[in-house]
């Protein structure tokens, strides 16, 4: 479904049209689903997350402006709640190592090299954390990156290379593209 006809739906569902919901949610389901499901690893608290990401989404309507770009802010809420639930799971199981956004990027078995990873990344802040996973873990480009945190290209790409340098100035970094 292109674009525009996303943000006649969103205009129609705004306006009150039930079927309109349904539309978006069969054109944008997949993908909400399958960007959470990257970040947790978990079918089932995928789906839990995935329901409340259009809760969310019909919550955040009145801030939404259309511009063409319905699928990607509504995969940007679904990779926030993602994230939440990802940190408060690993919060309420602190030795689960094996999900996770940094388990993609440490591309081996060992929780030695787990925590060598962990470790780098409390090295950044929060921000620089988020374009860290978003690029190297999620695969989003810079560009997508800033639309959704509403920074300029510029600062989203100097942040994603200080924080590369970070990382390795404090022991190593993931290869960059």
């Amino acid at each position: 479904m292109t674009d525009k006809r996303l943000d006649k739906l969103v205009r129609a569902f705004a306006k009150g049209d039930e079927s309109a919901f349904d539309a978006l949610y069969e054109a944008t389901s997949a993908d909400v689903y399958y960007t959470i499901l990257m970040v947790l690893k978990d079918p089932s608290l995928s789906e839990d997350i995935m329901q409340d990401t259009y809760m969310k989404m019909i919550e955040s309507l009145p801030k939404y402006r259309p511009q063409g770009k319905f699928r990607a802010w509504i995969k940007t809420i679904a990779k926030r709640l993602a994230l939440n639930a990802y940190h408060e799971r690993k919060k309420e199981s602190p030795h689960d190592d094996d999900e996770g956004p940094l388990s993609l990027l440490a591309q081996e078995d060992g929780s030695e090299k787990r925590s060598e990873l962990e470790e780098l990344m409390r090295t950044l802040d929060e921000e620089e954390k988020e374009i860290v996973i978003r690029h190297a873990v999620l695969g989003e480009k810079h560009k997508d990156i800033a639309e959704a945190l509403a920074r300029p290209l510029g600062t989203v790409l100097w942040k994603y290379r200080n924080a590369l340098g970070k990382m390795r100035r404090k022991g190593g970094a993931p290869d960059e593209e």
